[in-house]
């Protein structure tokens, strides 16, 4: 039994399928599915239920399960210990948009120039806000940089149902979010602000529930006393403003996402829902790994230099 094996048996566990597993541990399905079988072979025990279509554990795969993550913790939990003594290694950062268009390309290259030897590496981990911030209280990444969304109407924020208060947090840009149209569209001739009555009724297309901002729309339509027409959701934002470049319907994101590569435009918002870019990591991280540590105090350095607004919350 090797820790790869109980890494392989958790990831089927939270992923309730080996596909989705073997995608994760970066294997093909059948190398994970022989990790597992060798794991039951040597415990002597068939862990996995394999007869349903999503995987189950077995009466002994439950009783096993806290084992196996108690031991990939304590791995886990050594490596960190290990890692506060040296200024070397990697970093495991989770970003909840492309590097470029939240700016961190220039201060990520002069965070690595300072170390050319190559003794220090960087995984940027791309995913949805939840996402990231599941894998962050995971102790799966060493920090994450988010989007903070807050209601103008309701004050509702997609953060409000994590405890961070064991993590510190610094808003690195603030920004809102734009009505975002087809360069034909007649909003895009409007010179003042759109109302959330005009967007009332606009066929919208927007991001789907795996997004906190999916459930900021619907509550400020709903806190306005409207109802939106939805027409299409998805979890791709270039899924979504390809259709409105094609004209299908009317966004809403932020204009810096927008109209990095599309020919669209971005229209400001009467109460404007507020997006800020956030970068969360744990206190005792933060605090203990050295190498941590120094990143943080380098990327809000930063933008306090070039942007001159960034703010713990």
């Amino acid at each position: 039994m090797d820790l790869f094996q109980l890494k392989c048996f958790i990831s089927v566990i939270d992923q309730k399928s080996f596909t989705e597993a073997a995608y994760e541990n970066a294997v093909s399905q059948s190398s994970l599915s022989k990790q597992i079988s060798k794991l039951e072979d040597e415990l002597g025990a068939t862990l996995i239920d394999r007869s349903h279509r999503l995987a189950a554990l077995t009466p002994a795969g439950r009783e096993f399960e806290p084992y196996a993550r108690r031991m990939v913790n304590e791995e886990r939990q050594a490596l960190a210990a290990l890692k506060r003594f040296s200024d070397s290694g990697s970093l495991h950062i989770g970003c909840v948009d492309h590097m470029g268009r939240v700016g961190l390309t220039a201060p990520i290259s002069g965070f690595l120039d300072q170390y050319p030897g190559g003794s220090v590496s960087i995984n940027m981990e791309r995913g949805s806000t939840n996402s990231l911030m599941e894998s962050l209280f995971k102790g799966q990444l060493d920090m994450a940089i988010i989007a903070h969304i807050v209601s103008p109407i309701s004050h509702k924020s997609n953060l409000d149902g994590y405890d961070l208060s064991e993590y510190h947090t610094y808003t690195l840009v603030r920004d809102e979010y734009h009505a975002v149209v087809n360069e034909k569209h007649p909003f895009a001739a409007l010179t003042g602000r759109l109302s959330w009555q005009q967007l009332a009724n606009e066929r919208l297309v927007i991001l789907d529930r795996s997004y906190g901002l999916n459930g900021i729309i619907r509550d400020s339509f709903q806190q306005a006393g409207l109802t939106p027409n939805i027409a299409f959701e998805c979890d791709q934002v270039d899924g979504i403003l390809g259709m409105v470049q094609e004209g299908f319907g009317t966004s809403i994101l932020s204009k810096k996402v927008a109209m990095a590569h599309y020919r669209v435009v971005a229209v400001p918002m009467q109460m404007p829902i507020s997006r800020d870019t956030v970068l969360v990591v744990r206190r005792d991280v933060e605090s203990r790994h050295l190498l941590a540590g120094r990143f943080v105090r380098h990327i809000v350095q930063y933008y306090e230099n070039t942007k001159g607004n960034t703010a713990s919350f």
